[in-house]
């Protein structure tokens, strides 16, 4: 999305799927955006899950939405908070507070503020520790199938996005495309317990990356997942 110094003062919003992309279909919605025009360099932003809970809410300084900058807080789809901190300049800076999904705090995250510099060294996906290999085997030895879904025939894939933030750790996953709660909530909880990751790098820093895992529950072949960038890097 691209604003222009005409919508200064306007409100403007935008429907979007679980990949933060706008459409216009409101039959595959997951997101809704709202962008208040301060002026040509400051964009405030809230994105709300589509039934209305907010996701997050901050400051951008470009027309494009790819460049964060100042106070940031994100939200679990339960209305708890999920982490809150300071962007500059697209990355996250300072003292970042985090909860899990109950709400109770987790240790915080110190950000150094630097002077970030672009240099010619290659972008770099995140990486699980021992690659996918060691991530499927995780899946095999920690899923599991609920007895209930089980017993009620339930099968299907669940669809979680989530962020591996620059520290490495999972950060902000949502079930973006479910099931029933039963399955969904077991693809939640495998996400939120992995381990720490490499994060990715951009410009030779570590960044937050997002990412969509698909978890299959088969009730012949019991559980397959896979993990693919959402958005590639992310730009903040």
């Amino acid at each position: 999305m691209l604003l222009s110094a005409s919508s200064i003062g306007q409100v403007n919003s935008q429907l979007l799927d679980a990949q933060h992309r706008v459409i216009t279909d409101s039959t595959k919605a997951k997101f809704t955006r709202e962008v208040t025009t301060v002026n040509d360099s400051l964009y405030n932003v809230s994105l709300n899950f589509i039934t209305g809970e907010t996701f997050m809410s901050g400051v951008y300084v470009d027309p494009k939405l790819e460049i964060a900058n100042g106070d940031f807080v994100y939200f679990y789809a339960n209305g708890k908070k999920e982490s809150q901190g300071r962007f500059k300049n697209g990355y996250k800076v300072g003292i970042w507070k985090r909860w899990n999904f109950e709400g109770v705090a987790k240790p915080d995250r110190y950000y150094p503020d630097e002077d970030f510099k672009p240099n010619n060294r290659t972008s770099k996906p995140a990486k699980f520790p021992g690659g996918m290999a060691a991530l499927q085997s995780l899946v095999n030895d920690s899923l599991l199938y609920p007895d209930e879904a089980r017993e009620r025939k339930l099968e299907g894939t669940v669809y979680v996005t989530f962020t591996i933030d620059a520290t490495g750790e999972v950060s902000r996953p949502q079930v973006s495309d479910g099931v029933h709660y039963l399955l969904d909530e077991e693809a939640l909880r495998f996400v939120t317990s992995m381990p720490t990751w490499t994060p990715a790098a951009k410009n030779g820093m570590p960044v937050d990356s997002n990412y969509i895992m698909p978890i299959t529950f088969d009730l012949g072949t019991h559980t397959t997942s896979d993990v693919a960038p959402k958005d590639n890097l992310l730009k903040n």
